[in-house]
């Protein structure tokens, strides 16, 4: 499983981490993809329609806010899904299109929620998935 990872100097894009996956010629290879990481890496969301279910079993779920830009964004600036920018309509879209029985995850790195208790956090995290992909799919 290989990350799409917004960091990174060769895995930052959608197309790139898709290449050295099937490029890898293992027969279980496939991506984990993660909607900040999408974001941060400069790649758009349009390319998952073209992805079936072996090539992505897995999301991280989350949103990042408006600012700052996508150059000097952090994991740190990681939100609850919904609580910033991402154009979650086209996401869950592309993705239930894809591979309906995708896993989904949360996944933040946001000091602000690390504050709090993680029993909350998660419970919190969860209704927001939920309702996520229930809006976005009726």
């Amino acid at each position: 499983m290989l990350e799409v990872w917004g960091h990174s100097v060769n895995l930052h894009r959608l197309g790139q981490t898709l290449f050295a996956t099937a490029e890898s010629s293992h027969p279980d290879a496939c991506m984990l993809l993660d909607i900040y990481h999408i974001y941060k890496g400069g790649s758009t969301y349009d390319g998952l329609c073209l992805l079936g279910p072996q090539a992505m079993p897995v999301l991280h779920m989350n949103d990042f806010p408006a600012s700052p830009t996508r150059e000097e964004m952090n994991d740190s600036h990681r939100v609850m899904p919904g609580d910033g920018v991402a154009d979650f309509s086209t996401i869950i879209k592309q993705l239930q299109a894809a591979n309906p029985n995708m896993v989904f995850s949360l996944e933040l790195f946001n000091r602000d929620y690390w504050k709090q208790e993680p029993l909350k956090v998660a419970q919190l995290g969860l209704d927001k998935m939920k309702s996520l992909v229930t809006n976005h799919l009726g």
